[in-house]
């Protein structure tokens, strides 16, 4: 079943989210296509469709034998499409995420980029695997790989970059290899804890390519002002990154003339200090995580009813349950949301949270729609 929910600025402009996953059947191709039609009727029923698409991601149980006909279904489709190997936390095959803007122009660049373009803003999603091996090498391709993208659109990952994914195959014993190449990778562009580094989430997922170790999705936006960006840090209740080696910013606001988006990196059961609060127990974590989420988000001006979508990392699938009880006290409506098996970098970690919220907090700038 696919869940919604949506943001109507004062303007009128709207902003939809769905999240869902497949019912259980024979197989995964009868899966797909039954996730496929309701996806197409819901977006139907809400005025929306492919040229509303901002971004669609899947996460597939057994990405090396779905992967291909999952693409094959979606050929053709002018939307930034990510496909990431974790399991839905239930007998499902594959989920869905998917966050639709009406009003936006759409241009896809080489390989796998779009080009997304409003009035006065342009977005840009790329993903690009490499041959080379080793985490530390994926990940060094990646970014320069996206600096090299960002360059021939006038920009850079320094001054542009406001969110990424990063998916690790064998997290516990690859991130490290990720995390070297991504703080050599902001030293060479001046990216430091005195400025600024980027909101991401770097988590357990496999590739199509069964030899890929890491992936990579980012978003990156120009035609804002600095004045429009807001890093979120809440240190009352979250450690800066940077205590315990990493590099990437709690979260990120941006503010339009119409709104505000809050891209919330993934978010575990931390302390100030750095450390995992409530070993062994999910529940606690869980909601740990839930002041976490909302201290950053206070901090931007918002709170947790502005989380329009949630994606929900377990180590173990079994502690679903007690997780969607604790979110369901905090979210007593439909909040979209996946719950995926995926192990976080720390394995005391046994659930992390990552979000997109909006609210209609708005400054003296030209608005999105």
């Amino acid at each position: 079943m696919i869940s919604k929910s949506v943001f109507t600025s004062n303007n009128g402009c709207r902003e939809i989210f769905f999240a869902g996953e497949s019912t259980p059947a024979k197989d995964f191709q009868s899966e797909a296509l039954s996730l496929l039609e309701e996806y197409e009727k819901i977006l139907a029923e809400n005025s929306c469709s492919e040229a509303s698409e901002f971004l669609l991601r899947f996460h597939l149980s057994d990405i090396a034998n779905q992967g291909h006909f999952l693409r094959e279904k979606l050929k053709g489709r002018c939307s930034f499409i990510s496909v990431i190997g974790q399991a839905p936390a239930s007998h499902a095959r594959l989920a869905l995420t998917a966050w639709h803007i009406p009003g936006m122009k759409k241009e896809k660049l080489s390989g796998e980029a779009f080009k997304v373009s409003w009035k006065d803003y342009t977005a840009i999603l790329f993903r690009q695997e490499t041959a080379f091996s080793g985490s530390y090498r994926q990940m060094m391709e990646e970014f320069v790989s996206l600096q090299d993208l960002l360059h021939k659109e006038n920009a850079c990952v320094e001054e542009n970059t406001l969110r990424t994914w990063i998916y690790c195959k064998d997290v516990d014993n690859n991130y490290a290899g990720l995390v070297k190449a991504r703080n050599d990778f902001f030293d060479t562009v001046g990216l430091t804890k005195e400025n600024h580094f980027i909101a991401s989430t770097g988590i357990a997922g496999e590739c199509e390519d069964p030899s890929r170790i890491v992936k990579m999705d980012s978003l990156s936006y120009t035609g804002l002002a600095q004045e429009q960006i807001q890093h979120l840090y809440a240190l009352d209740f979250l450690s800066s990154t940077a205590l315990y080696g990493v590099r990437f910013e709690r979260g990120t606001r941006i503010t339009f003339g119409d709104r505000s988006h809050y891209y919330i990196s993934g978010t575990a059961s931390i302390d100030r200090e750095g450390q995992v609060l409530f070993l062994y127990d999910v529940e606690k974590q869980t909601e740990r995580i839930m002041e976490n989420l909302a201290a950053l988000l206070k901090e931007g001006g918002g709170d947790l009813p502005d989380i329009k979508l949630a994606t929900v990392y377990l180590r173990d699938p079994a502690d679903v349950f007690i997780v969607k009880k604790v979110m369901e006290k905090h979210f007593p409506g439909t909040l979209p949301a996946v719950f995926l098996k995926a192990p976080v970098c720390r394995p005391a970690w046994l659930v992390e949270i990552e979000c997109i919220g909006l609210n209609g907090n708005a400054g003296e700038f030209a608005p999105l729609i």
